[in-house]
C-alpha cells in the first residue's frame, strides 16, 4: 500500500503567520507544513477514535520552521550543531565534497584516509588535491560519511536515483496476522496517544523527531540505544522532551533478551538505525511481529531499502549534497545585488530530517488506527530520499537570497534539566511532558 500526504484532508488544522519563512530554491515551507499537517492530523484522528475531542488547531508557520532549526541553549550558551571538520570542501577540478564528522570516529576515519593533521586547514588542503567522486567512494568503503556535490541532472542519471524514482513517499506492508486490538477509551484530559508504548531506536535526526512528536501527545516513548554508540548532544537535547532513555547492548544474549521483552509489550517500534543493523541482531520486522502480534513498525532510513545504495549511511545534509539540492542552492542563490553565488548552499534547516520525522510520526498514528480497524501487524517505511524527491517535485527551483530561519524569542521555552537550564523552541503542536534526559538513565522497562 502506497501513501501520499494528499490521501487525507485535515480541515481542523490551519496555518497562521507569514506565508514564506525559509529562504530556499525549493518549497521548504510547503513541504514542512504538509508533513506537520499529516503528523498532527493523523494523531488527532487516532485520538478521536479513542474518545478525545479533536480541537481546532492553529500552527504558526514561523514557529514550525524555528522548531526545525534544532536551536538549543544550555545555561545561556548555544549548543553547537556541527563538529569542526564537518562541512563542504573544494576538490580538484573545482568540484565540491561534503564530509560529515559529528561522530568522533567519522572524523578520525576521514583524517586517516587523507593522511593529514586533524585540523580544518589541513583537511581542506588534502581534499583540494583529490577527485570528488574518487574520494567519496574511498570514504564510503571506509565506512565514513562523504558526499560529492552532484548536480540535479547528475543525480537524475545515477543508478540509485533510477532505482528509487517510483517509490511512494510512504509505503505500508502487512508483516503478520493478528486480531484487531480494542480501541481504548480516553478522556479529554488525556493526550490522544496516552498509554501507547513506543520503542524508539533512533539517533540522528528524523527518527528522534518522530519519537518526540509521539511523546508530545502522550505516548510512553522509551528511546533505546547502547553505551558504545556515539551520539550528538544537540540532537539528544532537542528531540528528548518527554522521552525516557535506556541502554541495551544487543551484542549480548542478555541485551537481546531485554530488548525482546520490551518489544513484547510495545504497541510501536520505530527502527531508524541504518537498514539491516537491528536485523543483524535478530530483530527483523517479521520476527518482531511474531514476538508481538499487532505491533506497528515504522522504519526510517537515509537512502532507502532498494537500489545499489540500499542501506547506505547518510544524514540530511549528505542526501542534499548527493542528490543535487545543495548544488541547486548555489545556482539559484542571489546576493542583495542579484549576483549569483555559485558555491553550494544547503537548505536553511534540515528539512529532510524534520519532514521525514513528522511523516514517521503520522505514519505511526495512522497505522495504529488501521490496526484497530482491521487487525494485522504492519510495517510502514519512509526515507530522507523519498522526502527529497517529494520536495524537488513540488516546484522548479527559483532564485532566492540566502538567509537563516529566524527564531523569535516568543517561540522559546526554558526548563531545568539534567543538562542544565535548557532553552529550546517550544513544540508547534503538543507539549513538553518532561525535560530531556541523559542517555542510559532509565531502566529497560515499561511504566
Amino acid at each position: 500500500m502506497d501513501l501520499t500526504i494528499g490521501d487525507w484532508t485535515f480541515g481542523h488544522i490551519r496555518f497562521t503567520g507569514p506565508n514564506e519563512v525559509a529562504a530556499s530554491a525549493f518549497d521548504v515551507d510547503g513541504a514542512l507544513a504538509d508533513s506537520a499537517r499529516f503528523a498532527v492530523g493523523s494523531i488527532d484522528h487516532l485520538g478521536s477514535r479513542r474518545g478525545v475531542v479533536v480541537p481546532e488547531r492553529s500552527i504558526a508557520l514561523d514557529q514550525l520552521l524555528a522548531f526545525c532549526t534544532t536551536h538549543v541553549e544550555v545555561d545561556g550558551a548555544a549548543v553547537p550543531a556541527w563538529a569542526d571538520l564537518s562541512g563542504v570542501y573544494v576538490t580538484a577540478g573545482g568540484r565540491h565534497l561534503q564530509i560529515h564528522c559529528n561522530f568522533p570516529h567519522h572524523a578520525r576515519g576521514v583524517v586517516d584516509r587523507l593522511r593529514c593533521p586533524p585540523d580544518r586547514a589541513s583537511v581542506a588542503a588534502a581534499i583540494a588535491e583529490r577527485d570528488a567522486f574518487e574520494l567519496e567512494a574511498e570514504l564510503i568503503d571506509d565506512g565514513m560519511i562523504g558526499a560529492a556535490v552532484r548536480t540535479l541532472d547528475e543525480w537524475d542519471e545515477h543508478p540509485h536515483a533510477l532505482a528509487t524514482r517510483a517509490l511512494p513517499l510512504m509505503s505500508v506492508d502487512a508483516i503478520g496476522d493478528a486480531t484487531a486490538r480494542p480501541v481504548e477509551s480516553l478522556s479529554d484530559d488525556d493526550g490522544p496517544l496516552a498509554g501507547l508504548r513506543v520503542v524508539d531506536c533512533s539517533r540522528v535526526l528524523a527518527g528522534p523527531v518522530a519519537g518526540q512528536m509521539l511523546a508530545g501527545f502522550g505516548a510512553d516513548v522509551l528511546r533505546v540505544g547502547a553505551d558504545h554508540l556515539p551520539s550528538v548532544d544537540v540532537g539528544v537535547m532537542s528531540t528528548g522532551f518527554g522521552k525516557r532513555n535506556t541502554s541495551i547492548d544487543l551484542r549480548t544474549e542478555s541485551g537481546r533478551s531485554s530488548f525482546e521483552s520490551l518489544l513484547g509489550e510495545a504497541d510501536v517500534w520505530i527502527d531508524a538505525y541504518r537498514p539491516g543493523a537491528l536485523a543483524s541482531c535478530g530483530f527483523t520486522p517479521e520476527r518482531v511481529a511474531r514476538i508481538r502480534p499487532g505491533i506497528v513498525v515504522v522504519q526510517i532510513s537515509a537512502f532507502d531499502w532498494i537500489g545499489p545504495w540500499a542501506g547506505r549511511r547518510g544524514f540530511d545534509s549528505i542526501v542534499q549534497s548527493t542528490t543535487g539540492i545543495r548544488w541547486a542552492g548555489g545556482q539559484f542563490a542571489r546576493d542583495a545585488d542579484g549576483v549569483p553565488s555559485g558555491s553550494p548552499i544547503g537548505l536553511p534547516v534540515q528539512a529532510l530530517d524534520y519532514a521525514t520525522g513528522l511523516l514517521g510520526a503520522g505514519l505511526v498514528a495512522r497505522l495504529v488506527a488501521h490496526q484497530r480497524d482491521v487487525g494485522g501487524s504492519w510495517l510502514g517505511r519512509t526515507s530522507l530520499l523519498r522526502t527529497r524527491d517529494h520536495l524537488v517535485a513540488r516546484r522548479a527551483p527559483t532564485a532566492f537570497t540566502p538567509a537563516s530561519v529566524p527564531v523569535d524569542p516568543e517561540f522559546l521555552g526554558t526548563v531545568e534539566s539534567e543538562f542544565g537550564r535548557l532553552t529550546a523552541v517550544l513544540p508547534f503542536a503538543g507539549t513538553w511532558p518532561s525535560p530531556p534526559r541523559r542517555l542510559g538513565t532509565s531502566t529497560p522497562t515499561w511504566r
